[in-house]
């Protein structure tokens, strides 16, 4: 195996590069961002590697990826194999460009019943490669990439093809490739709608639903004012003010700044920051609620169903899950997904055009158990 790595810093380097991948049978990649210390996430970094291990390493802050690497990269190009897609899948689609045709080891690992589904994991217990992390909260904005950064970047791509070789037999022997395609498509899926998501800051609010009106117009002043104070402070949103903290003090709206610094530990508390988010409360309150067309971003997305009922079902859809996957030596997920679980248990299903609807289920679980499911719960 070559351990030949290329820094593509120039147009004709890329240019180059870009036909050399379009021509593989597959391409292995990674991404690495700056939003750990900066305000908005950028694609700074774009790793790929051939199946030989020859590397490229791609400045993404110098080079226009999206023209020459936008087909190569989407559905006109190779497959792709990566670690956990979700991140690397929002992070180019920032970028403009729509991954697809992807393999995703960590799903396999998943679906596999493996305990420890890391990369570096994986890689220690199943070729003994031992990736070295001290860069894993690095600023990748920051220029040069010198060499210890190169050989970093190339570690997370360069034995992603040989970990899908192996993980890809296991899958194939316990027959559940269907089942691990349908989860990397939805996970797929996933990253590229929320990457698109154009939603007010607040209605991305995890714990928004249940405020009452005067919170909700609160949570939606405090929101803005986290992103302003973000982008002043090119600080991440998070590190700005947790979405807990935005909830609670929308919630229980305190009145004075004592109370307030309290809240809001982890987040910003210095004398100006307190001011912002107090002035924020103040307005929130005055304001009495958000307009009448945004009040629907703080209705629960589990409908309307009763919540006992919907634990009952949710229990029930759990004893089959874990009695089924048993009889057939698989983990339970591979049955069926929490996320879908987690759906079903709050739809109306009462066949398999119901579940057809619910978004990671896929054709093979309802050919296979529809039936069971809506049986399920027609007995709770």
């Amino acid at each position: 195996m070559t351990s030949a790595t290329h820094l593509i810093e120039h147009p004709d380097d890329l240019r180059a590069a870009a036909r050399d991948l379009a021509t593989a049978g597959s391409i292995a990649i990674d991404c690495e961002s700056d939003g750990v210390h900066h305000w908005k996430s950028r694609l700074c970094v774009l790793q790929c590697a051939l199946p030989d291990g020859e590397v490229f390493i791609f400045d993404a802050l110098a080079l226009p990826l999206h023209d020459a690497l936008g087909e190569v990269l989407g559905e006109g190009g190779p497959v792709k194999v990566l670690h956990d897609l979700y991140f690397d899948a929002w992070l180019l689609r920032g970028a403009s460009i729509a991954l697809a045709r992807v393999v995703d080891t960590s799903v396999h690992a998943r679906f596999l019943g493996l305990r420890e589904t890391g990369l570096a994991t994986l890689l220690s217990q199943r070729f003994g490669v031992v990736l070295d992390k001290k860069f894993q909260q690095y600023d990748w904005a920051k220029r040069p990439l010198d060499e210890p950064l190169q050989d970093y970047l190339a570690g997370d791509v360069r034995h992603l093809h040989d970990l899908h070789r192996e993980l890809d037999a296991d899958a194939r022997a316990r027959l559940i490739t269907s089942e691990v395609e349908e989860e990397t498509g939805y996970a797929l899926r996933r990253a590229l709608r929320d990457a698109d998501d154009e939603r007010l800051p607040y209605a991305k609010v995890k714990g928004r639903h249940g405020l009452d009106a005067v919170g909700r117009a609160v949570l939606k002043r405090l929101a803005a004012a986290r992103e302003s104070l973000a982008e002043l402070r090119d600080l991440p949103s998070g590190r700005v003010l947790s979405n807990a903290a935005l909830v609670d003090v929308a919630r229980r709206r305190p009145r004075s700044n004592e109370r307030l610094k309290v809240m809001v530990q982890g987040g910003l508390r210095d004398d100006d920051s307190l001011a912002v988010w107090m002035a924020a409360v103040r307005d929130g309150e005055a304001d009495g609620d958000v307009p009448p067309d945004e009040r629907h971003y703080f209705e629960s997305e589990r409908g309307g169903m009763d919540g006992a009922l919907r634990r009952r079902r949710e229990v029930a859809l759990q004893k089959w899950r874990a009695e089924t996957a048993t009889a057939r030596g698989i983990d339970p997920q591979v049955v069926l997904p929490g996320h879908c679980l987690d759906a079903i248990a709050g739809a109306d299903v009462r066949g398999a055009d119901d579940l057809r609807r619910i978004d990671g289920v896929g054709e093979v679980r309802v050919l296979r158990d529809g039936d069971a499911i809506a049986a399920c719960l027609a007995a709770v």
